[in-house]
């Protein structure tokens, strides 16, 4: 019979179930480095609030439970699914609250990701060394596009995004799409029948730019565009190339033997479309400056007509002072608008010549016929209240000369002066005997008064 005593009980060592669940967790951390275990995903649950996955993982014979945080599955490219087939990363741990035996993830791929990685890096080498990453450079495509062809998918968000950007920010050029497959089986070959064919129709050099693009994916989705004889006849194409494929993360051999990579293909049409929108802008720029300092002109001219009217008086020699000042201005004026208007006329020859150079569109040349007319009735307008004021003013210097007395007396009329000089108003300013000169417009007369 088993001693049950206080000596006996003092002698034991007694665990809590917690301590015993957390000696095992440690001991299997100790033991077991971060390990790779392949297998297939199933319970699958994500928990909207911590955004922890938890799930298992099984072959045909055993289950392991698995658990991946938040800070590490953020960093993934694709989302997990049921039956889906996967290799991880992780480290094997015991869930104290529970006892569960479990796997705590931290990388996780695809099966297949790293055989398909493994030989995009080799083929990479490859053609990084024979030189094929240094043929084409970026600044082989025009500044201004005219027509640029587009491979890619006719059915997918690429091409729409594509061409609503072009649009947008350059309306003149000609887009011309070569639909293709952009993933699975023959889509290589597809992208390469594509640029066969622009290149076949490139008479007279008529394509400026080729894109190349599709939306995100996996590695397998964009796996076309890492073959070897595709990037090879791009590396050769003799027309530039931008390569607008997947994300802004996702790096296929295309964009290394083209001559620029976009980060997605929206980007590529922005690029192929810059040269044209900063004219555009150009433009624009140049039509505000004109009507800034058109309009400056005007303001001053004003200006300068309104200070003559205030100081206009009643004497003919400063009225014909002011006369002179105003044709004065009113030549400066004139040249100076003619100067301005010859220099901008110089500028805009200078702006359309470069254009010309530059294959410019019709649109441009129409804003350019605009700018040119509307110079033209400034200066009408200008020369119309030129006139109007000169007008004005010899309607006043006319009424000067009116109101001068010896345009008075050449109308019949006369002024009676007294002994003294004194004009006479009244006859009550007058007695019997005095005598008066009367002034008339040629001569003067002298009377006595008698009554």
């Amino acid at each position: 019979m088993e001693d049950y005593s206080n000596n006996t009980i003092q002698q034991r060592e007694i665990h809590s179930v917690t301590e015993i669940n957390q000696t095992a967790s440690d001991f299997l951390n100790e033991a077991f480095p971060p390990l790779w275990v392949a297998g297939e995903i199933s319970n699958f649950k994500e928990y909207g609030t911590s955004g922890h996955w938890y799930f298992s993982i099984k072959d045909s014979n055993s289950v392991l439970s698995c658990t991946m945080f938040r800070m590490q599955n953020s960093s993934l490219r694709f989302k997990p699914k049921e039956g889906d087939q996967v290799i991880m990363q992780g480290k094997l741990s015991i869930y104290a609250k529970s006892g569960r035996y479990q796997l705590i993830a931290s990388k996780m791929e695809l099966a297949g990701f790293g055989e398909l990685m493994r030989k995009y890096e080799l083929l990479k080498n490859k053609l990084n060394s024979e030189g094929l990453f240094e043929k084409k450079i970026a600044e082989d495509i025009p500044e201004i596009v005219n027509r640029v062809g587009v491979i890619t998918s006719q059915h997918g968000a690429a091409v729409k995004d594509v061409i609503s950007t072009i649009k947008r920010r350059s309306p003149h050029m000609d887009v011309v799409i070569s639909p293709c497959k952009v993933q699975g089986d023959g889509s290589a070959q597809s992208v390469l029948r594509s640029l066969k064919e622009i290149e076949l129709h490139n008479e007279n050099n008529r394509y400026d730019a080729v894109i190349i693009c599709r939306g995100g994916g996996s590695i397998e989705d964009l796996w076309c565009f890492n073959d070897e004889q595709l990037c090879r006849y791009i590396a050769d194409y003799p027309i530039p190339i931008i390569s607008g494929v997947g994300h802004e993360t996702d790096f296929t051999l295309t964009d290394f033997v083209s001559n620029l990579r976009a980060a997605t293909p929206t980007a590529a049409a922005e690029i192929i479309s810059e040269g044209a929108s900063k004219l555009n802008d150009y433009f624009l720029h140049l039509k505000d400056r004109l009507l800034r300092e058109t309009g400056n002109l005007i303001m001053g001219a004003q200006e300068n007509l309104n200070t003559l009217k205030r100081l206009l008086r009643s004497p003919r020699q400063r009225l014909e002072e002011q006369y002179q000042k105003l044709d004065a201005v009113a030549d400066r004026l004139i040249i100076n608008t003619k100067l301005n208007l010859n220099a901008k006329k110089s500028q805009q020859e200078l702006i359309e010549t470069r254009i010309n150079a530059l294959s410019p569109l019709t649109s441009i040349g129409n804003k350019k016929n605009q700018i040119i007319n509307f110079k033209k009735e400034l200066f009408e307008k200008k020369k119309t209240a030129i006139y109007n004021k000169q007008g004005l003013l010899k309607l006043i210097h006319e009424k000067l000369i009116a109101l001068n007395p010896s345009e008075i007396l050449n109308r019949g009329y006369s002024i009676t002066f007294d002994e003294n000089g004194r004009s006479i108003a009244s006859a009550k300013n007058i007695t019997h005997g005095d005598v008066i000169t009367t002034q008339l417009a040629n001569g003067k007369i002298k009377s006595k008064v008698t009554d």
